[in-house]
């Protein structure tokens, strides 16, 4: 079963329609303010073992390139195209229109909990393949994370109360939040109390609720993000790298990190192209000087041949990507067939791709 979509439309409005039609998308990221060819051009993903990005879940698209052709791309019409243009980058042309498949609405139960970092990376393996979406969150300077897992449920909908989610997703997710960063940029030798704090802050629950309902949450606090992506069996090793710099280091660091997985896909430039990925994301509270930071973090994600996220902060250049994107030249070789003038060239694209 597939939807056809504008390119332009948000995917709060596609999720909203598809719900009212009894329909859902397998997998979503951790908000949907994004318009769908913004949120697949640039790879955006959710966690899942067993499904992929928004851009995996791609059956057509339409796009326009630098001559005014239209074409239809797809596993069976211009399917080279198709490979490398749901995560095109903006480099190859304009997506106009895009067909996902999408599946009869269901049901996801999540458990949130916190649980000892410690304890989620020795049993990480077991962590992610018992769940269908397993992701945590760590609080640098602490020993303590908060996980996350949803699997499909049979039900009934037991939604989080009204009451209960506005404490938890406004009042302290985002209000609180904001403030203790406030005292954080402001008074950095605050951080580690502060994130001792906010580890404890979110207590367990279970609801069980529509996809989108679950996958997404407010996210109102405004911070600045890097995000790589490794392979999956080098996450644990590369979190416990991670930990030992923020301890051994100066930094004062009071956004968690994020932590998710995704199966190799098939998408050129995808960063699961070929391999089970494994996503860290640092984060810095906006204002706050966080250069530091990711680059000694991007430091050892680049160790483990690191991808970094498409639409998010790094400094990795087409040489770095060559080696890491082992069909690296087949994406460049086919925008110099659909964009030989550049017309779609910008600063960045130079940077990530070559001239």
């Amino acid at each position: 079963m597939t939807v056809t979509v504008e390119a332009g439309t948000p995917l709060k409005r596609l999720n909203l329609a598809l719900a009212r039609e009894g329909l859902s998308l397998t997998n979503m990221g951790d908000i949907m303010e994004q318009t769908v060819s913004g949120a697949t051009s640039t790879g955006t993903h959710g966690t899942g073992r067993d499904s992929a990005s928004i851009a995996a879940q791609i059956r057509a698209l339409e796009l326009v390139t630098a001559d005014g052709s239209v074409l239809t791309c797809s596993a069976d019409e211009n399917p080279d195209v198709f490979a490398a243009a749901r995560i095109g980058l903006g480099a190859l042309g304009v997506v106009t229109a895009i067909t996902f498949a999408v599946e009869p609405v269901f049901l996801l139960t999540a458990r949130e909990e916190p649980m000892p970092l410690d304890r989620v990376l020795a049993d990480f393996d077991e962590l992610w393949s018992e769940n269908e979406h397993f992701e945590f969150y760590w609080f640098p300077h602490t020993g303590s994370t908060n996980t996350k897992r949803n699997n499909r449920s049979a039900g009934p909908e037991q939604p989080v109360g009204r009451l209960q989610g506005w404490l938890d997703d406004e009042f302290l997710s985002n209000g609180l939040f904001q403030a203790v960063n406030w005292v954080g940029r402001a008074a950095p030798a605050t951080v580690p109390a502060i994130a001792r704090v906010s580890s404890r802050a979110l207590s367990a629950r279970t609801y069980t609720d529509t996809p989108y309902k679950v996958f997404t949450s407010p996210r109102r606090v405004r911070f600045v993000e890097m995000e790589y992506a490794v392979p999956r069996e080098a996450v644990v090793e590369a979190l416990r790298e991670l930990r030992a710099m923020v301890d051994r280091s100066r930094l004062r660091i009071s956004f968690p990190v994020e932590v998710r997985t995704a199966p190799a896909d098939d998408i050129t430039l995808s960063t699961a192209s070929g391999r089970d990925s494994a996503y860290i994301a640092v984060h810095m509270f906006r204002g706050t000087p966080y250069q530091a930071y990711f680059t000694a973090a991007e430091r050892i994600f680049t160790a483990y041949e690191g991808r970094p996220h498409w639409g998010k902060v790094h400094t990795r250049d087409a040489e770095y990507f060559s080696r890491v994107y082992p069909r690296f030249g087949e994406f460049t070789a086919l925008r110099d067939r659909l964009d030989p003038e550049r017309l779609f060239l910008n600063d960045y694209l130079r940077r990530v791709l070559g001239p």
